[in-house]
Parts: C-alpha cells; structure tokens; sequence
C-alpha cells in the first residue's frame, strides 16, 4: 500500500465499516516503519487492503476488507495469510486483532486461519458493539 493507494482504500473501508477509520489513520500507519500493509487489484483498480504492525514479537492486524462484488472468494483470507508471511519475516511469533462479535464471516475465516477467541471487549466499537479479541502463533 502507497499513499496514492489511499482513495481506493478509504473508498472500500467506507463501504464495508459502519465506523470507517478516517484518511489520516492510513496516512500515518503508512509513515510507521512498523506498518504491514498492502493492496488487491483488479484490472488496475482497488478491490481490497490490509493493514496491520509488527512491534516486537507481535503482529496486531488492524484491517482487512474486500469490496462488495468480491466478498466470498477468499480474498481476505489470502491477505491475511501474505500479512502473516510478512510478520513472520519481521519475526513476529503471535498475531492478534479485533473483530465485532456480530461479524460471523469475519470470524468464521480467522478461526480457519487458525486464530481462536481470547476475550471480549466490551463496548470496543464506538457504537457501542462489543469484539472479540483472537490470537495465532504464527510458524
């Protein structure tokens, strides 16, 4: 992910969130050295992102989302299993994130991916919604 990838990334992050995160997240999450992110096209144009940091041992996964048409293909299982592949790289051992409890899709793809429920956060969302935090050790 560049900074001119940001419009189609704000573009999708305001589609897909009910809270979507604001342009200057992204802007200083990508000035980070920390920052793991990048972006899916299709035919040129951005259809999903992920974005996340490595500090010390630990990835924390911030985002990840596809465009509407391309939901349910796989797509954001693919750009978490590439962000784990560049964390471990970074030598990061566990990664960790954030999901609404509502959000059974999300979910569902992270306990594929091998990540299990650690906790709830309650009232995490800023409408209020709770999260489960979920946790890998990444190999």
């Amino acid at each position: 992910m560049r900074f001119d990838d940001l419009d189609g990334v704000v573009e999708i992050e305001r589609r897909v969130f009910s809270n979507p995160w604001p342009r200057y997240f992204f802007e200083k999450d990508l000035e980070s050295g920390n920052t793991v992110a990048f972006v899916l096209e299709n035919e040129g144009n951005i259809i999903g992102y992920a974005i996340g940091s490595c500090i010390d041992v630990e990835l924390h996964i911030s985002n990840i989302a596809v465009k509407e048409d391309f939901q349910r293909h796989c797509l954001g299982s693919r750009m978490l299993h590439e962000m784990e592949k560049v964390a471990i790289d970074r030598g990061c051992r566990f990664a960790y994130l954030e999901v609404r409890t509502t959000n059974v899709a999300a979910i569902a793809m992270y306990k594929n991916r091998g990540y299990n429920i650690m906790y709830i956060r309650k009232r995490y969302y800023l409408d209020g919604n709770d999260a489960y935090v979920m946790h890998k050790e990444l190999r």
